[in-house]
């Protein structure tokens, strides 16, 4: 799913505040809360670099240097159509995803993180996913949905669905979900809400 028009647009800004416990955007939000800032500026550059014509393009361009601006300022470096709807970033701070890399919705991704190219690919992540502090996920891999990945974890293998990952190399350890780590806010699929219960 990609942003192409105003209505993903909406749906896609508000899927990210509700994942990081907000309900509304307001102006003074991008100096309390950077990183929420920096992804509704890659949101709005993922709606941009859908739409043609010369007033998108000088849109895109203004938008495009804001964006690489709180890049710089909050150490993110998340390139535009990697996520789907509802990423919340835990904290900014040293967040590194190579531009081919795949995330479903409801991602939690966490400072200090490393989602990169190796051995001819990158990974593929599932929805609800979360990415604890230090965690480095590489390679042509499939992590599957509502996976932990631990904190300081080197992922180099697929993870199946509903489990927790730790160590380096990362192995499982647990066949707890995301469930018990995400927010109370971030909301989960009914069926999985009465499957971890």
């Amino acid at each position: 799913m990609t942003i192409q028009t105003w209505p993903d647009l909406r749906y896609y800004l508000d899927e990210d505040l509700k994942a990081n416990g907000m309900t509304c955007w307001r102006f003074q939000d991008r100096y309390r809360r950077p990183e929420v800032y920096y992804q509704r500026l890659m949101r709005k550059l993922e709606y941009l670099l859908a739409q043609p014509g010369m007033i998108a393009r000088a849109r895109r361009s203004l938008v495009r240097f804001r964006f690489m601006r709180m890049s710089i300022a909050t150490g993110i470096s998340i390139p535009p159509g990697v996520f789907g709807p509802g990423l919340s970033i835990a904290h900014y701070g040293s967040i590194v995803v190579h531009s081919k890399v795949r995330a479903g919705a409801y991602c939690r991704i966490n400072s200090a993180t490393n989602i990169g190219f190796a051995n001819g690919g990158v990974p593929y992540l599932g929805d609800h996913v979360y990415i604890s502090p230090g965690a480095v996920l590489y390679g042509p891999i499939t992590v599957g949905s509502r996976v932990v990945i631990g904190a300081n974890a080197v992922v180099g293998k697929n993870v199946p669905e509903d489990v927790t990952v730790a160590g380096a190399p990362a192995r499982v350890i647990s066949n707890r979900n995301s469930r018990s780590v995400m927010p109370k806010f971030v909301p989960f699929p009914e069926e999985h809400n009465a499957a971890s219960n």
